[in-house]
């Protein structure tokens, strides 16, 4: 069994939690439950744990203080659920090396699988306790990571910045990942390769603003990241089959 230092900060975590590893006959249990970051640096100095699971649900910043604590101290998995789906949230979680995040709302299905997901790594280290995680850091570019966490967050950033210099060595830098790593795992996960995704996600932005506002072409342009209008042109004919200016005709006439 992997025994679960469960850190409740929303204080009605505990029952639900146990209740489900009960009757989904899970290897996990929930050794203890707290309800407070003081409360959880003093459990995890008592006794050792396999993995820490902070459900924040509207304690954001407390959740990721503690996970920052964590980690001045153990290399002990740590599982955050509960938490908004935002960019910046989800950043700062990978810096402080959180092996999941999971956002509110949490399935029980989504849980278990990331509970499995994570039991992988225990089965690693045959003592699978808080002592054993002290000697190596964890990977944020190895396994531990779900990839399709880790896309959904770049796919988000790109949406979010179309206008702006948009790399994948950028992004990789900002979560501390090796950038060919995440440009395998994206091209994996997504069946095209980053380029070709930001390309897309710029040409349907292009093609929505000219069939559906009265920006000029080269405003057009900077709205998806383009400060060449030339080169604007040859990717969006390349892409649409037709120039900037005809697609737009097309759409008004088609109206």
């Amino acid at each position: 069994m992997y025994d679960i230092l469960l850190v409740d900060f929303s204080q009605r975590m505990c029952g639900e939690m146990q209740q489900l590893l009960q009757r989904s006959k899970s290897q996990y249990t929930v050794g203890n439950c707290v309800f407070s970051s003081s409360e959880a640096m003093s459990a995890l100095s008592e006794r050792d744990y396999s993995l820490v699971m902070v459900h924040t649900e509207r304690f954001d910043t407390a959740g990721l203080w503690l996970c920052n604590d964590i980690r001045k101290i153990s290399q002990i998995p740590i599982l955050l659920t509960g938490g908004r789906d935002h960019f910046r949230l989800v950043r700062k979680a990978l810096t402080y090396q959180v092996n999941d995040y999971l956002p509110h709302p949490v399935s029980p299905s989504t849980l278990l699988n990331s509970l499995h997901g994570l039991r992988s790594k225990l089965e690693t280290d045959p003592a699978h306790t808080t002592s054993s995680f002290f000697k190596t850091p964890v990977q944020l570019n190895g396994k531990p990571m779900h990839s399709s966490h880790v896309i959904r967050i770049v796919k988000d950033y790109v949406r979010e910045h179309l206008g702006d210099e948009i790399t994948l060595k950028k992004i990789s830098d900002m979560l501390h990942f090796n950038c060919a790593y995440l440009g395998q795992k994206f091209k994996l996960e997504e069946k095209m390769t980053f380029n070709d995704y930001m390309l897309e996600q710029r040409m349907e932005k292009a093609q929505q603003l000219l069939s559906s506002t009265n920006l000029r072409i080269y405003e057009i342009a900077v709205e998806v990241g383009y400060k060449d209008i030339d080169w604007f042109y040859k990717k969006f004919k390349m892409y649409a089959g037709s120039s900037p200016n005809a697609y737009r005709r097309q759409k008004i006439h088609s109206a």
